[in-house]
């Protein structure tokens, strides 16, 4: 898959959301996503494949990557429209996607339409 075509993608999806894309968050959520759309066996441990990686490109720690990420998927909640993110995720108003759950939601979208096809993670 080229690498532009699955950033493009990722821009794209996360345009179904509402939060800041000037923030490092957003940036580190595009990287995670890209991450677990190169390899799916890295979302059997995000700490380790997912966020490191993350924290060694950007020159911080592991744990600063993933609480910026939850906090930035926490605002996406608040944000986007309850009618979008049932349509998204196929799930009630009330509940709030884990971070976990966002990014693997999303890789498997991009995945999909970068490959034509549904694909289960």
């Amino acid at each position: 898959m080229e690498d532009k075509r699955i950033i493009d993608e990722i821009i794209l999806q996360l345009s179904n959301f509402r939060f800041s894309r000037y923030s490092m968050a957003y940036q580190y959520l595009i990287d995670a996503i890209y991450i677990v759309v190169k390899d799916r066996n890295t979302m059997r441990d995000l700490k380790d494949y997912v966020y490191l990686p993350i924290a060694k490109r950007y020159n911080t720690r592991a744990e600063n990557v993933q609480w910026s990420l939850t906090k930035l998927v926490d605002i996406m909640y608040t944000n986007t429209p309850a009618k979008t993110m049932y349509n998204y995720f196929n799930f009630f108003i009330d509940e709030k996607p884990t971070l976990k759950f966002f990014i693997i939601t999303v890789a498997r979208n991009v995945y999909s339409k970068i490959n034509k096809k549904y694909i289960y993670y």
